[in-house]
This record gives C-alpha cells, structure tokens and sequence, in this order.
C-alpha cells in the first residue's frame, strides 16, 4: 500500500507511473508528456530537489543539454543538471520495450499475466490510461524484479531520494551500473 507521494519524482507515462510506484512502494507526481515533466523541473521545482523520468524515444529536449551523464546501462542513462539538484533518467527506446527486454532476461511470459509478449500490443496496452495502476503490470513488476537493471532502478531512487542535496556521483553511477 502506497503510505506517501512522492511529488518530486515526476514520471512521464502511465505504465512508468506503475514501476516507478511499485519499486518505491509510494505515490508519485505523474506528468502526461516529457515536456510536462521538464516543464515542472524548470518551474515548481526549479530550486528544488527533483528526479524526472522520461522514455528515450522523444524529441531530445533541450534540458538534456544542460546534465551530464553520471551512468548508462543498455536501457537506462542517469542524467545530473549541471547547477541544479535535479535528475533525468531516460528509459531506451521506451518504458514497454525495457520491460519486455526485462521480462525475457527473466525468462518470464507476459502472457502468464495476461498481457501481449509481442511489441506492439504489449505498448497499446501500456499506453492507456489504466496501466497507471494496472494490477497485471504490478503483477508482472514483482516477478521481474531481479532484473539488473530494474534493482539498479529501484537502488538509485532511493539513493537519491535518501540524499536529495548530497548525492555523490562516483556513488550513484556505482550504484547505478550495479558496482
């Protein structure tokens, strides 16, 4: 049960929404497109701690160009603003086919979940508006939970949320790659 939200933590999807508030087991400040999440990172939470989480497959948006890469793993870049306490984290291509590729290192069926194994499907399943909360998704989150990259996730956002102004970037990209 999701005891807080967490608003600065802004995921831009419906089903990055899902993972995210099942790796942090908390609530967290949903946005409908990246640019609404670079949008609050440079308004309401302009002087403040922040953590956006956008898929890769987007228009690259100017905001990228003002972090540098702290780490990168095949589907996950963390990014750090360069003046401001704020985090970008893309998912490549997108949220669906990462967790499809998690799924499959897992050796897991999405279908066992009632959910589409091929692409295509499995994204406009991703892309409506109910995935939010999708109990499959959750289902499926919790099986393939074990996937390095999904821990490195879930490791890195709370680091992050546990050191909001005094994160250490050799310790984040350790924690990131899974060193």
């Amino acid at each position: 049960m999701k005891q807080n939200k967490l608003l600065y933590i802004m995921p831009e999807c419906f089903v990055d929404t899902n993972l995210i508030e099942y790796l942090l087991n908390s609530g967290v400040n949903h946005q409908h497109c990246c640019s609404k999440v670079v949008g609050q990172l440079n308004s309401t939470f302009a002087d403040k701690f922040a953590i956006g989480i956008i898929d890769k497959d987007k228009v690259q948006l100017g905001y990228i160009r003002e972090c540098d890469t702290i780490a990168q793993t095949e589907h996950l870049t963390l990014m750090k603003h360069r003046e401001r306490h704020q985090y970008l984290i893309t998912i490549a291509p997108a949220v669906d086919k990462f967790v499809l590729d998690s799924a499959e290192e897992q050796k897991v069926d999405v279908g066992a979940f009632g959910l589409p194994s091929e692409l295509k499907e499995f994204t406009d399943e991703s892309k409506r508006v109910s995935s939010n909360s999708d109990p499959r998704f959750k289902s499926l989150f919790a099986v393939i939970k074990d996937n390095c990259e999904i821990r490195s996730l879930k490791k890195t956002l709370k680091y992050l949320c546990d050191n909001k102004y005094s994160s250490d970037s050799e310790q984040l990209r350790k924690i990131f790659v899974g060193n």
